[in-house]
């Protein structure tokens, strides 16, 4: 059988109109020329940690397995953060330790986390302050990709030092809550909260209450954006079976005035619907 090659797939929050993205492709390809790279994308939200994980976590799975992941979204580049690599049941994740890499990895199942602190895997003595994309994350992501043996890097971390994003949810009596996760460029909001959550609780068509920074909005429960009307606010399970908050050939975002991370709640069920998830 014919071996595929290893496989880096980048998400970073360079954008489209600098140099880091190429620069990385560079480094990575002078060290395994024949190392195959994709992108999940290049231009992520500026300094967002948490769009940068959901972009990650909703990626993942469909890579093939071995992909290493190479995540540069790294406002704290240049202080005491950890560069990391983490071994999960099916990939490796390589980024800075402040929680991009972490809901992705721990979906998969976090096997062993190294941090990268064997300099002579830094691309020179010399590395800058401002670019570890660079100098830190690409050459290691390389050497992973060519078969250098994780324990090389550096020394094990303990899963209980690192930084943790976690996207979760609480039930209580009369509301279920989760995050704003990530909004995308059409103004949907996708939360935390899982689909399965609310499938059994409430028909299509269905009044829904949503709280958000202290003010209500009523949604409709329904399959997709077609089965809404103009300007009405409606939730749905998205591409990637998450809730999601949406307007037909609008933007949610701009009415509900949110961002990532805020708390969302959701309202109008008794708790014997969500018994089985408590």
């Amino acid at each position: 059988m014919r071996r595929i090659p290893r496989q880096i797939a980048i998400l970073t929050d360079f954008g489209a109109g600098d140099n880091y993205n190429g620069v990385m492709e560079a480094v990575i390809k002078r060290i395994n020329p024949q190392v195959e790279i994709t992108y999940i994308t290049g231009d992520s939200k500026k300094f967002n940690i948490t769009a940068g994980a959901y972009l990650l976590y909703t990626s993942y799975k469909y890579f093939t397995r071995n992909t290493i992941f190479l995540v540069v979204i790294d406002p704290g580049v240049g202080t005491r953060r950890r560069p990391l690599i983490i071994k999960t049941t099916n990939y490796m994740f390589v980024g800075p330790d402040n929680g991009v890499l972490f809901p992705a990895a721990k979906n998969d199942g976090i096997q062993k986390i190294i941090e990268i602190s064997n300099n002579k895997l830094y691309l020179s003595k010399m590395i800058s302050n401002t670019f570890h994309g660079r100098d830190i994350f690409s050459v290691a992501a390389a050497f992973l990709s060519a078969g250098i043996d994780l324990n090389v890097f550096g020394n094990e971390v303990k899963l209980e030092d690192i930084t943790k994003l976690d996207f979760d949810y609480r039930i209580t009596k009369n509301e279920i809550c989760g995050k704003v996760v990530y909004i995308d460029h059409f103004g949907n909001v996708a939360t935390s909260i899982p689909r399965d959550v609310i499938s059994n609780a409430f028909n299509y068509d269905q009044e829904i209450v949503v709280k958000v920074n202290d003010m209500k909005h009523n949604c409709k429960f329904v399959k997709t954006f077609g089965y809404g009307n103009e300007n009405e606010l409606l939730i749905y399970s998205n591409g990637y079976f998450m809730l999601e908050i949406g307007i037909n050939k609008g933007s949610a975002q701009d009415k509900l005035n949110v961002k990532e991370g805020d708390e969302i709640c959701i309202e109008g069920y008794t708790q014997e619907d969500f018994s089985h998830f408590i």
